[in-house]
C-alpha cells in the first residue's frame, strides 16, 4: 500500500534567506500598511421577487453537459497555466515511495460523526459549496443545482437548478437574447447570529453577465428568499464578474470577485478584483432597494490584486472590520502575501482601504495537476490562490495549493498570521503525502487549546494508486495529524474527452456555530461511473467534548487515583458499549487544558493510566465522552 506520511516541509537551505533578512522585512512590514488609492461608490439594487424553493417549478430539471475538452491550444489562459504547470514539474520531478501505511504524527485525528452523499449530479467544473445551520438545515450547491437536506441524515428535501430557483431576478432565456442565461459559480453561507442563509450565484458572461444574491426570509432554506441582481459591467468597461467568493461580518455580507474583459483571456482579460459590500438586514426584509457599496482600484505598486478572498468568522463574527488575503498565484515561486481590510460599515465616515504587504516564511507556487489510476486522464488543480481562511482573535489562518519541492507533488500549503491587527509575520508548512497530490482546500477554527488556535484542514486527493477522494487534518496549532480519509473514491474521474479533467473549483467549510470544535465540510470524491461524488461530513477536534447528535447515557461506576497525584494517576471506568471515547482535562473554569487521549474503549471495565507531570499544580476536571453518546461522570484531579 502506498504511504501516507503527512509531513511539515519547514523553510531549509533551498528556500532560506538569512535570519538577518528576515528580521528587517519582519520588521518593515510590522509597521507597513499602505493606503492604495481605492475608490469607493455607493450603489442600490432593487428587489426582484421572491421565491420558495420549495415551490420552484423544475419538473424534469434538466441540463445539458459539454463533455469536450476544452481547446488548449486556441484558448490563451488554459494554455499559459499548462506551460507554467509543465515548468513546474520539470523544476520539481515527482518523487514516489513505496513505504508501508504507518502513523507518524503523535497529533490525534479529527472524527467524522456525520457523513452522506450529499447532490451529486453536478455540472463540470462542479463547484461545491455547503452550508448547514444551527437547526440541522443543510444547503448544498453545485454546478448548476441546489439542494436541502437534513444534516442529522443526509435525507434529501428538495433539489431545484439554480435557475429554477432563482426565477424571481428574470434572465430566464425568453424574449430578445433567448437562450444566452445560465447559472453558475454558486456559493452559499450560513448566518448563526440572523439564523437565515445567503446565497450567491453567477449568470453568463461578457454582456449578459449578473451577479445574483439570494436572502432567506426564514431559517428555512427550503422556503422564501429574496432576490436581488446587479450588473456585471457595473462601470460600463466592458468587463464581467467572475469567480465569487464571500464572507460575513455582524451587519454585513461581503462579496469579492475578479472583473474580466469581454471575450479575453484572464491574463490579458483581468482587469481588478472587486470588492462588493452589502447590508445584509436589508436583504434579510425583503427591503424594496438594497444598500451596497463597491471598492475598486485595489493595487499595490500600482498592479491590481487577483482573486482576493474574504476570510471568515472562526468562532464569532466580526462587528465592523473584513479582512481579505491574495497573493500572486499564477507565479512559479514567490513569498508574497497581500492583507486587505475594508476598515468599516457602510455609511462609516472612514473609507480607507488598506493594504499591508507581507513576507512569508515559505514560498509557494502554482501546483501540479493530480495524478489518477487511470493514467490517461489527470485532476486540474488550477493556481495557487488562496481557497479558505478564518480569522480569530489576533491570528489569521489560510490554505492554498501548491508544489512540494521535495517531492513534486501538489501539497497543502497552510499559513498562519499572527499579530495580524498590529505587527503580522506570516509562518508556513506544506501538509503533503509522497504518493497522494491534495486539492481544492478549505479549513475552519476548531477551539483554543493550551493558548493555540486549532483547526481542521479538509481537501480532495488523488493519487497514481488512490482513486480521488476527501479528506483531513487536524492542526493543534503546532502540529498535524495523519490524513482522516473522510470519504475514499470508487473511480477515477473521466468526463471530459481530453486529458484534464475538472475537479474544482473549490470545497465547502464551515463551523458548526452550536458546537464548538465541531464543523461542516463537503467535497469531491470519484463514483463508479466515473463522475463526480459530492460528500458532506460533520467532522470533530479530538478535543470536542459536546454530544448533540445522540442521548448522553452515563456511565454507572468510575474513579480516579490516587488523589492528589504527582506522576501517574489511574481512571477506572465501566463503558455499557464498546465505542471509542475522548479523555479531556479541563481547568476549573472550563477551558480545554489538553486532550489525554482519543482511543476505542470495549465494554466492560476499562482503565487508562496517565502521567500528569506535564500538568501544573492544581485541580483539574476529567472528562471523557464517547462517539455513541455515553458519558462517563466527570471527576477532579488534583496534581500535587
Amino acid at each position: 500500500m502506498s504511504a501516507w506520511r503527512c509531513f511539515l516541509i519547514f523553510i531549509k537551505s533551498f528556500f532560506m534567506r538569512s535570519l538577518y533578512f528576515l528580521g528587517l522585512i519582519a520588521l518593515f512590514t510590522s509597521h507597513f500598511s499602505q493606503a492604495q488609492q481605492a475608490r469607493v461608490t455607493r450603489h442600490q439594487a432593487t428587489l426582484q421577487g421572491t421565491t420558495a424553493l420549495r415551490d420552484a417549478e423544475d419538473k424534469y430539471n434538466a441540463s445539458v453537459i459539454n463533455l469536450e475538452a476544452p481547446d488548449v491550444e486556441h484558448n490563451a489562459d488554459k494554455k499559459k497555466l499548462k506551460e507554467i504547470k509543465e515548468k513546474m514539474q520539470q523544476l520539481y520531478p515527482r518523487k514516489a515511495t513505496d513505504v508501508q501505511q504507518k502513523k507518524t504524527s503523535a497529533v490525534m485525528l479529527p472524527a467524522v460523526s456525520i457523513g452522506f452523499i450529499a447532490d451529486s449530479l453536478s455540472g463540470i467544473p462542479p463547484d461545491n459549496y455547503c452550508a448547514v445551520s444551527n437547526g440541522n438545515k443543510a444547503v448544498a450547491v453545485m454546478n448548476s443545482n441546489i439542494a436541502t437536506h437534513d444534516a442529522t441524515t443526509g435525507a434529501y428535501e428538495y433539489r431545484k437548478s439554480l435557475m429554477a430557483y432563482s426565477v424571481a431576478v428574470g434572465l430566464n432565456n425568453s424574449g430578445v437574447g433567448g437562450g444566452v442565461n445560465y447559472r453558475f459559480d454558486p456559493k452559499v453561507i450560513y448566518d448563526p447570529e440572523a439564523d437565515r442563509f445567503i446565497s450567491v450565484m453567477l449568470n453568463s458572461t461578457n454582456q449578459y453577465n449578473w451577479i445574483v444574491v439570494g436572502f432567506s426570509k426564514t431559517n428555512d432554506p427550503s422556503g422564501e428568499w429574496n432576490f436581488y441582481k446587479f450588473y456585471g459591467d457595473i462601470f460600463a468597461d466592458t468587463t464581467w464578474f467572475d469567480y465569487p467568493a464571500i464572507s460575513i461580518t455582524k451587519n454585513e455580507f461581503f462579496l469579492t470577485g475578479n472583473q474580466i474583459k469581454y471575450n479575453e483571456s484572464w491574463q490579458a482579460g483581468f482587469k481588478q478584483t472587486l470588492i462588493y459590500q452589502i447590508r445584509k438586514a436589508e436583504g434579510y426584509n425583503g427591503d424594496s432597494l438594497l444598500t451596497y457599496q463597491i471598492w475598486d482600484n485595489i493595487k499595490y505598486n500600482d498592479r491590481p490584486l487577483r482573486c482576493l478572498y474574504p476570510l471568515k468568522p472562526g468562532a464569532a463574527l466580526e462587528e465592523k472590520e473584513q479582512y481579505f488575503l491574495s497573493n500572486r498565484n499564477f507565479d512559479m515561486s514567490n513569498d508574497s502575501i497581500f492583507l486587505v481590510k475594508v476598515p468599516d460599515t457602510i455609511g462609516s465616515t472612514d473609507t480607507v482601504l488598506t493594504i499591508t504587504p507581507l513576507i512569508s516564511s515559505l514560498p509557494y507556487g502554482v501546483p501540479p495537476n493530480a495524478l489518477q489510476p487511470d493514467t490517461t486522464k489527470d485532476l486540474a488543480t488550477n493556481d495557487g490562490r488562496v481557497l479558505g481562511g478564518f480569522v480569530k482573535g489576533d491570528e489569521l489562518q489560510f490554505v492554498s495549493t501548491t508544489t512540494n519541492a521535495a517531492n513534486g507533488a501538489s501539497a497543502i500549503y497552510h499559513g498562519v498570521i499572527s499579530n495580524f491587527r498590529t505587527a503580522p509575520i506570516v509562518s508556513a508548512q506544506l501538509i503533503s503525502i509522497d504518493t497522494l497530490d491534495f486539492g481544492y482546500p478549505n479549513i475552519s477554527y476548531t477551539g483554543n487549546v493550551g493558548g493555540l488556535n486549532t483547526s481542521i484542514i479538509t481537501y480532495e486527493f488523488s493519487g497514481r494508486r488512490t482513486f480521488p477522494g476527501y479528506g483531513a487534518v487536524f492542526c493543534d496549532g503546532a502540529g498535524y495529524s495523519d490524513m482522516l480519509k473522510i470519504k475514499t473514491g470508487d473511480n477515477s474521474i473521466k468526463l471530459l474527452s481530453g486529458r484534464e479533467q475538472r475537479w474544482g473549483d473549490y470545497s465547502g467549510s464551515q463551523p458548526d456555530w452550536d458546537s464548538p470544535g465541531a464543523i461542516w465540510v463537503e467535497g469531491i470524491f470519484g463514483r463508479k461511473d466515473f463522475r463526480y461524488g459530492n460528500y458532506m461530513a460533520r467532522l470533530t477536534a479530538p478535543h470536542f467534548t459536546a454530544v448533540n447528535d445522540a442521548p448522553v447515557v452515563k456511565s454507572p461506576t468510575s474513579s480516579v487515583y490516587p488523589a492528589p497525584a504527582w506522576e501517574y494517576v489511574n481512571f477506572e471506568f465501566t463503558v455499557a458499549d464498546a465505542q471509542n471515547f475522548s479523555f479531556v482535562i479541563y481547568d476549573m473554569a472550563g477551558r480545554v487544558v489538553d486532550q489525554v487521549l482519543s482511543t476505542q474503549c470495549k465494554k466492560g471495565k476499562n482503565i487508562i493510566q496517565f502521567n500528569v507531570a506535564p500538568l501544573a499544580p492544581g485541580t483539574y476536571i476529567l472528562q471523557a465522552i464517547g462517539s455513541k453518546g455515553e458519558q462517563i461522570p466527570v471527576h477532579k484531579l488534583v496534581r500535587k
